[in-house]
């Protein structure tokens, strides 16, 4: 997001300036005019000091219609070390001024990076398995020969299950559960 160096215009009354004391940027900006009140002529200009690496994206003389904002854009050089100057925000033809001291920082992404040696090697590939998921799904899941007792295993369950309901006696509900336990083993033994 660009920065925003906000002016309100007219906010007291007619060719009022208000604009804060300092501003500090590494990257271009916008000078935001809040024009309050009604129309006025704005003229915004860098000092000496500022105008080698600060660009004024506009005319000169700036026309803010009442009651609107107005963007001005202010491109930024590249810095290597930080350079402070002055922008004047005018109106009324300079009847009313406003300075604010604009200190342009050099790009904090723009420096060297350090590279460590460790990055030169390729990363370990212990601990990362890169086995397409079907084949590690046909691992864990039992063969074509396994098939056939599983599904013995799930008709004995539910044969067992059919049986203990039918018949309320405690030692055919105890068979059933002999049954269901086998079957449980059994199922265990396949996956290993």
């Amino acid at each position: 997001m660009t920065p925003v160096l906000l002016v309100e215009l007219n906010r007291g009354q007619l060719h009022d300036v208000e604009a804060p004391a300092e501003f500090a940027t590494g990257e271009p900006f916008s000078v935001e005019l809040r024009n309050h009140g009604e129309a006025v002529h704005v003229h915004v200009r860098a000092d000496d000091a500022l105008s080698p690496v600060v660009r004024i994206d506009a005319d000169g003389n700036l026309f803010v219609e009442r009651e609107t904002t107005r963007s001005v854009p202010v491109g930024v050089s590249d810095v290597d070390e930080p350079v402070t100057g002055t922008l004047e925000i005018a109106t009324g033809y300079g009847a009313e001024t406003q300075t604010v001291e604009v200190t342009v920082e050099p790009d904090d992404d723009s420096g060297p990076v350090d590279v460590d040696e460790t990055l030169s090697s390729p990363a370990s590939e212990e601990g990362t398995d890169r086995t397409p998921l079907s084949q590690r799904l046909a691992g864990a899941l039992p063969g074509r020969r396994a098939l056939p007792v599983l599904l013995l295993g799930l008709v004995a369950v539910g044969v067992a299950a059919a049986v203990a309901n039918a018949v309320d006696s405690p030692l055919v509900l105890l068979g059933a559960g002999v049954v269901v336990g086998a079957v449980l083993v059994a199922v265990v033994a396949l996956f290993q």
